[in-house]
């Protein structure tokens, strides 16, 4: 699945999402799900039910990984942020993600195979 335009939305939307909308997605989640950041080191939060990662939340960009069948649940929490965008995913491990490797390389962190990347890649070469 390309998400080349995904990509693109998040990183030209005009918004305050770092500065303002994420500390509120997180609050609005907070009830429902638990979380885990290194605020001053880290970019990407794991959102996780229990002890089990279901997603994962850009700090950048109005950006959230979460599988598929989590992935109503958490827009209904959040249905208020119009501004987000969902990749949605079977699994997070799961490698059947591609992005147009010059868009990807100019705004994310270096990642080796862009053409075929799970979610989970994508947090582990992002995260810091």
């Amino acid at each position: 699945m390309d998400i080349s335009k995904i990509l693109q939305t998040v990183v030209h939307s005009d918004n305050y999402w770092k500065h303002s909308d994420f500390s509120s997605v997180m609050e609005a989640l907070k009830p429902h799900y638990n979380t885990h950041i290194e605020m001053d080191t880290e970019k990407v939060v794991v959102l996780l039910l229990g002890d089990k990662a279901i997603g994962y939340i850009c700090l950048n960009y109005p950006l959230i990984f979460i599988e598929s069948q989590y992935a109503l649940q958490v827009k209904n929490i959040l249905h208020t942020f119009h501004d987000i965008e969902y990749i949605m995913v079977d699994m997070l491990s799961n490698p059947y993600l591609s992005v147009d490797t010059d868009f990807y390389n100019a705004y994310f962190d270096f990642m080796e195979n862009l053409n075929a990347f799970s979610a989970e890649d994508f947090y582990f070469y992002n995260v810091h």
